[in-house]
């Protein structure tokens, strides 16, 4: 069993936007992202603890994992760091067959404004999109259970939710925990200080930061030993890598084949992610559909039928669109049956959806 404390680094201005622990600092004693991993001892047995920190030095990202440590599970023992990180190694243990596809929940409370369900579904589908892995995630939906690296311990369930950790000494932005138990979660911090902590004006995007910490819920290592290197080109443009890069919101051919890797197909091949050149685009390769609305105007195709159950799977719409004999119409949320101007969903026709705020749904 291997222990690591690895150090990852800001190769661009911050972590502007990227599902665990990869991140290096530019420079020693410059302002950049730390991955710490602590194994803690509790009554429940060893749990690994990935700290993706904001921090200026190796030892500040330290320093700050073990408080946020202290915090979440005081009776626990934090045993010293290791040292050592291994391409396409699986973190720990994988997920057998049986539990496969992986259900993984989400606690919206004190979430920062914009961050939603979609940013959670939007990295489940990229992971579950590999047409040469047999690996899934299944969305489970909101839950009101939280990240178990809390004190309450391991619960069963598979969670993302968030939680206010300090900013003081280093800033520590995601952790995921893996222990004994066929369980992991990720707990990311609701700190407003967490972003200034970077000593940058950039915008955290937690959509890449989810991605890459679902990849280590996944099972994956990060795409390259670090801070041993030398890593290659392909390595280096990976969602696991070890070190930020800048905004990756879809999985490199280097993430492709380490999940390949660690979960390699039974059968024929699945139906491919991409499609030929020519064919329409599909949404995703498997029978449902995902949908994923941001705030603000979005073009979406939706499920047919009538509008009413696809407005409560998704909440945060509040008018639909669409082009109709040489004139627009409209559904509109706070409008009356009698008086909207469409009440069915097209199948195949795309909309255009005007959103308060974020929100998902995968479609049966």
């Amino acid at each position: 069993m291997i222990r690591n404390v690895v150090v990852v680094g800001l190769v661009s201005a911050m972590l502007a936007a990227m599902s665990g622990s990869w991140f290096a600092s530019a420079s020693e004693g410059s302002a950049g992202v730390y991955a710490v991993e602590l194994p803690i001892a509790t009554s429940g047995g060893e749990v690994r603890l990935r700290f993706d920190v904001a921090a200026g030095s190796l030892e500040e990202a330290e320093q700050a994992a073990r408080t946020a440590a202290a915090r979440l599970a005081p009776d626990a023992e934090v045993w010293p760091p290791s040292s050592a990180s291994a391409a396409w190694q699986s973190w720990l243990w994988q997920w057998a067959p049986g539990e496969i596809p992986v259900p993984v929940a989400y606690n919206p409370v004190d979430a920062p404004p914009g961050v939603g369900p979609a940013a959670v579904i939007a990295g489940l589908q990229a992971w579950s999109s590999v047409a040469t892995s047999s690996f899934r995630f299944r969305y489970a939906g909101i839950t009101d259970h939280t990240a178990s690296i809390l004190q309450s311990g391991p619960d069963g369930e598979n969670v993302v939710s968030w939680a206010s950790l300090p900013c003081e000494v280093g800033c520590v932005l995601g952790i995921t925990s893996k222990g004994a138990a066929r369980e992991v979660d990720m707990l990311l911090n609701s700190n407003p200080d967490a972003v200034q902590q970077m000593g940058t004006e950039a915008t955290l995007d937690w959509r890449t930061v989810i991605l890459h910490e679902l990849g280590h819920m996944a099972g994956l290592e990060h795409s390259c030993p670090a801070p041993f290197g030398p890593c290659t080109a392909a390595e280096a443009t990976a969602v696991m890598y070890w070190a930020y890069t800048g905004t990756l919101r879809k999985l490199a051919p280097d993430d492709i084949a380490g999940l390949a890797a660690l979960y390699p197909l039974a059968g024929p091949p699945l139906p491919s992610a991409s499609p030929p050149p020519g064919a329409t685009p599909a949404l995703t390769p498997f029978p449902e559909l995902t949908v994923i609305v941001e705030r603000g105007w979005n073009l979406l195709v939706l499920p047919a039928g009538p509008i009413p159950p696809v407005a409560a799977a998704l909440p945060c719409i509040e008018a639909l669109y669409e082009y109709r004999d040489e004139a627009w119409t409209a559904w509109i949320r706070t409008v009356t049956a009698g008086l909207q101007g469409f009440a069915e969903i097209v199948e195949g026709r795309a909309y255009w959806a005007w959103s308060r705020g974020s929100c998902a749904h995968i479609f049966p």
